[in-house]
């Protein structure tokens, strides 16, 4: 958990997609209805989440109060986020942030324990949210 927070500030792609497993599922309904669980490639997440972070100027994620749980080569997390983005020349604050609960499973492999299911759940957002969507229109535009 504490790679996949400093993978993505550090903005340190090919470090980040180590984390998962090959597919992986992703549950982002917690965040909008419309982000069901999907079963995707490592390389299609890495690279959506890629196509919008990089769009801000900053971003922090905080994420602590892990609880593991193990079962052999596999183990639950549970934990609470804070993210933090900044994107400058918008109207109004340049500063959206999201607050949440990770509940992801692991899988052990050889080199290591991966996210085989990545799964956020938004309980508070506060700042501009327009700094969000603003990434989205821009990442949109670009493709």
């Amino acid at each position: 958990m504490d790679r996949y927070g400093a993978g993505v500030d550090e903005r340190d792609w090919d470090a980040w997609s180590t984390i998962f497993d090959d597919p992986l599922v992703t549950d982002f309904s917690g965040i909008d209805p419309a982000f069901a669980p999907a079963t995707i490639s490592r390389g299609d997440h890495v690279a959506g989440t890629r196509s919008v972070i990089d769009r801000f100027d900053t971003t922090q994620h905080m994420i602590t109060n892990v609880l593991v749980t193990l079962d052999g080569d596999q183990a639950r997390a549970r934990a609470v986020m804070r993210a933090e983005h900044w994107l400058g020349g918008l109207r109004g604050p340049a500063r959206y942030t999201m607050f949440g609960v990770y509940e992801n499973e692991f899988r052990r492999r050889r080199a290591g324990w991966v996210i085989s299911r990545l799964s956020l759940r938004v309980t508070r957002e506060e700042g501009n949210p327009e700094v969000w969507a603003e990434a989205i229109r821009s990442r949109d535009r670009d493709v």
